[in-house]
């Protein structure tokens, strides 16, 4: 090979890496923007009672 067909070899992977590059980016903004469309997650409350705590207390292992 000769440096000239090396450059353009060269050039062409360089191009193809940016623009892969370029292609996720955008494709990571578009997910983005559409995951922000959804509901937002609601929160589980618990409580504790206290009287099963007690019967986990008295039962031993």
């Amino acid at each position: 090979m000769n440096q000239k067909e090396l450059l353009w070899i060269s050039i062409t992977v360089f191009l193809t890496v940016v623009a892969w590059m370029l292609l996720d980016i955008y494709r990571i903004k578009t997910q983005i923007n559409i995951e922000s469309g959804l509901k937002s997650l609601q929160t589980v409350d618990f409580t504790l009672r206290s009287d099963v705590l007690k019967m986990l207390k008295e039962k031993t292992p």
